[in-house]
């Protein structure tokens, strides 16, 4: 394993504290097929009528990579805006399904991290992606959800095109590009209320019935988790098995706990680093490198230009202490960023820093889809109608993480109350008043440094699901499922098989164990 970080984009964009990049996966759509047949819904809702599968032989106009087109469907299901309206308006749901003409179990349904994440298009274009979401014997479907992607309408926003908005150093300038969006966004005639949790989960089994299945399983990561969790507890007899990386607990409200996962992903790369004799006479205590060069760059910016490390043409920002704490808070977005962050505090620490440079620039790449509109519309109808910013700051105890990060972050942050003011979206869930399918059976990898979807919540989940099984993916942060797969021989993939295989039986995760302890993370400092 090396400590370059792995590259999973699709897995589970996470549920981000703040927005990250902006700008969107530019594609040409195609025109959709027009006339969608209109059938009754078979089971679940005798009250809901379910749209028809419409193939599109063009596939969106994506250009396939890696596969032919007869080994994809492309298509679309249409499913109400409002589902408490079934008679109402109605938005575009993408669906590709990966066929396998050998397939006897149920089919997989992949759902996207963010929430925002774009599944279709990167998947149907990326072989690294179609590797792990590859089951034997099973068809693979991805959905894109409401309000992304190849969906209709997609929530992108002009006003975040150019730049992430966390790069807008004034507070003032990004509440006004919040306010912009949201204009642009209305003005388009995007009803914004009806991008949330509840109409979200309730489209996962729409598209199970439109498709014709009795049953589907679930794969999520990070958000995806979040919404798997809530389609299955909408339908519990609709979804054979969840299997979630990263998960997240709908009951607790994550978002408010995500500076403590923060806090607690720095004090356990801290403690390890000090068990390490390498790690701890290069660098030292963490918090206080961090501290030392957030104060360094606060007083004096520094401009750096890298190159992302999958490639791509070099990318330029000036350093704060703001931005550098982003930087270290996006490493554990990487399934092995843990290993890896070290060896880039000490290089930032002594005046480099590209290597912490290149890795936010890859992670700010693979956030680059996200749409600003759906994210905003979940988070502030979910998770921050209810947000309460001292709660989340008691979880912080780093002074340099309070100062450089919470203040400053926006969503997640200490503004978020005020942003999602603006943002004037309906509260529509409430994450304690969501009652969990505990009988589904439900496989969860959690990772040691997680940082925004931190272990405990995987611990929390695994005690309250009945049939759940846990995995705790050592040294790895966000993604552990996937990190498992590029790090360990595609370790990830066959704890999934086996799960899959008997749902009932504790699966045989014993080649995590090919993933070194955090304690000996001095063998990754050059």
């Amino acid at each position: 394993m090396s400590p370059s970080t792995t590259d999973t984009r699709v897995h589970s964009g996470p549920p981000a504290p703040a927005p990250g990049a902006g700008g969107r996966l530019g594609r040409t759509l195609a025109p959709l097929l027009a006339v969608v047949a209109l059938v009754a819904a078979c089971d679940d809702d005798p009250d809901e009528a379910v749209d028809a599968f419409t193939e599109d032989p063009d596939c969106f106009g994506i250009e396939l990579v890696e596969l032919e087109a007869d080994e994809v469907r492309c298509g679309t299901v249409t499913a109400p805006l409002h589902h408490d309206d079934p008679d109402g308006e109605r938005v575009t749901l993408a669906v590709a399904t990966l066929l396998d003409e050998d397939a006897s179990g149920e089919p997989v349904l992949v759902l996207g991290g963010g929430p925002g994440e774009v599944v279709v298009e990167t998947v149907l274009t990326d072989p690294m992606a179609q590797q792990l979401f590859a089951f034997e014997g099973r068809e693979v479907i991805l959905l894109d959800q409401r309000g992304v992607g190849s969906s209709e309408p997609e929530l992108v926003c002009e006003a975040f095109d150019s730049e992430a908005f966390t790069d807008i150093p004034d507070e003032q300038e990004q509440r006004d590009a919040l306010t912009a969006c949201r204009a642009e966004l209305v003005d388009r005639g995007v009803d914004l209320d009806a991008f949330d949790h509840t109409n979200n989960a309730r489209d996962v089994d729409l598209v199970r019935r439109a498709l014709g299945h009795d049953q589907l399983v679930l794969r999520g990561g990070s958000y995806g988790s979040h919404l798997a969790l809530h389609a299955a507890a909408l339908a519990p007899d609709a979804f054979s098995a969840l299997v979630l990386s990263s998960p997240v607990d709908p009951t607790v409200n994550y978002l408010q706990a995500g500076p403590g996962g923060f806090q607690s992903a720095l004090d356990r790369l801290d403690d390890a680093c000090s068990q390490d004799e390498r790690c701890n006479e290069h660098l030292g205590d963490v918090h206080h490198a961090i501290a030392e060069v957030a104060d360094r760059l606060t007083d004096q910016p520094e401009e750096v230009t890298a190159e992302p490390l999958n490639g791509g043409e070099p990318i330029t920002r000036t350093f704060t202490g703001e931005v550098f704490l982003g930087a270290v808070f996006g490493a554990f977005y990487a399934p092995d960023g843990g290993f890896a962050l070290p060896g880039m505090l000490i290089a930032a620490r002594d005046g480099d820093l590209e290597p912490l440079a290149s890795l936010a620039a890859t992670i700010d790449e693979g956030l680059d889809s996200v749409p600003r509109g759906m994210y905003l519309s979940m988070v502030c109808a979910g998770e921050g109608a209810s947000y309460d910013a001292e709660v989340a700051a008691a979880g912080l105890r780093s002074p340099a993480l309070m100062e450089h990060w919470f203040d400053q972050l926006g969503i997640g942050g200490r503004d978020t109350a005020t942003l999602c003011e603006l943002w004037d979206v309906a509260p529509s869930f409430e994450p304690g008043e969501l009652e969990l399918a505990t009988d589904v059976p439900t496989l969860l990898v959690t990772g040691e440094v997680d940082h925004v979807t931190p272990p405990v919540l995987g611990q929390q989940l695994h005690e309250q699901l009945t049939t759940s099984h846990l995995v705790e993916a050592r040294g790895l942060a966000h993604g552990p499922l996937e990190g498992l797969d590029a790090l360990a021989a595609g370790c990830g993939s066959a704890i999934v098989a086996a799960f899959l295989d008997d749902p009932g039986s504790e699966p045989n995760s014993i080649c995590a164990r090919q993933i070194p302890p955090l304690d000996a993370i001095g063998q990754f400092l050059q």
